[in-house]
């Protein structure tokens, strides 16, 4: 009976601390300043896996989903860059974490994140104009608290 006891307490600690609310602590992320030497910083918005710059690789008919993490309230610009101004590449959605969606959009969006926790975009081309693309491009968040 103890042993039961101790797996059920040992068990309930485990889950306490997993649900608990990782907005209080530190998510560092890297970012370049003009001597290109590479600084850590405190973000406020930041990809899931960190940093403020992610390359992807499109392929054509395909959707790219990239998490973002909010972890204060704050505005921010996300564009997308290609090697070539004519990729036919653009952010088609924006979901909130309570899960109401917003778009379609061009390569750049300007947004204010109201909430914290976990967003993502879908990256498509945009059917309208007709190009397939396939090829490479990288996503970069600029928040307004770091200009």
């Amino acid at each position: 009976m103890i042993r039961l006891l101790l797996i059920l307490v040992s068990f309930m600690s485990i889950i306490q601390i997993a649900c608990q609310s990782s907005t209080d602590k530190q998510h560092p992320t890297i970012k370049h300043n003009s001597n290109d030497s590479l600084l850590v910083e405190q973000s406020r918005i930041s990809f899931v896996e960190g940093g403020l710059l992610k390359k992807m690789n499109k392929i054509s008919g395909n959707t790219d989903t990239i998490f973002i993490s909010v972890h204060r309230p704050d505005s921010a610009d996300i564009i997308l860059e290609s090697p070539t101004d004519t990729a036919n590449i653009r952010i088609s959605q924006l979901f909130s974490p309570d899960g109401t969606a917003d778009g379609p959009f061009g390569k750049e969006l300007k947004y204010r994140f109201q909430d914290t926790g976990q967003y993502y975009i879908t990256v498509n081309e945009n059917l309208m104009v007709g190009n397939r693309y396939n090829g490479a491009y990288q996503v970069k968040i600029i928040s307004a608290s770091s200009h």
